[in-house]
């Protein structure tokens, strides 16, 4: 059985960085405080397993409230990027679709452990 663990505490790490649970994006030579919408982006798409999160998902979930252009979204995935730099291929444009994250993802706090990020509310559970 699965343990969730508090979403505020739970670290991510994929290849080299470590998305905390407070938006800090942290790699070897890298600390920078992602804006909200951008963490936010960010978990959702770690959490998608590898799997494509549509457009409208992403939309739905890190701007829940009103309307909102997919430019936002567009602008969010560009920033990630950037602030990824060489890595930036982790996250995969679908055209006309969405995204996927190709990069495997673990918790922070367990080293070995193999993690499920819900891909709806970005919680982490220890498998």
């Amino acid at each position: 059985m699965a343990v969730v663990t508090d979403e505020s505490t739970t670290a991510l790490v994929f290849a080299r960085w470590t998305l905390h649970g407070d938006g800090r994006l942290t790699g070897a030579d890298s600390d920078i405080q992602l804006p909200p919408k951008e963490g936010h982006v960010l978990r959702l798409l770690l959490a998608s397993g590898g799997t494509l999160m549509t457009k409208d998902r992403l939309l739905e979930l890190a701007w829940s409230r009103g309307e909102v252009a997919d430019e936002s979204l567009t602008r969010c995935i560009y920033s990630l990027r950037k602030h990824l730099r060489a890595d930036k291929g982790f996250i995969k444009t679908i055209y006309g679709k969405g995204y996927r994250f190709t990069c495997p993802v673990r918790a922070g706090n367990q080293p070995r452990a193999v993690v499920h990020v819900c891909p709806r509310c970005g919680q982490a559970s220890n498998v």
